[in-house]
């Protein structure tokens, strides 16, 4: 299962990054579906998912503070 999260800016000013996240089975790392982590038992190899193999992927740019505008 991938989980896709895009950016948000809170109402306090903080900005949460866009960041995806990869469950897998930590026996066969395959992915796995809704269904199989609330049953909690891989389909594949039949291997316990209590405790799932995450991988996570952050989007990081730059946001630059205080710029100044030449001319300005």
């Amino acid at each position: 299962m991938i989980q896709q999260n895009d950016a948000v800016k809170l109402e306090d000013g903080t900005i949460l990054a866009k960041h995806k996240v990869e469950i897998l089975c930590p026996n066969c790392s395959r992915d796995v579906d809704e269904t199989e982590l609330a049953v909690q038992k891989c389909n594949d190899c039949g291997y316990d998912l209590s405790t799932p193999k995450q991988n996570v992927a952050i989007n990081v740019t730059s946001k630059p503070i205080g710029t100044k505008v030449w001319g300005q």
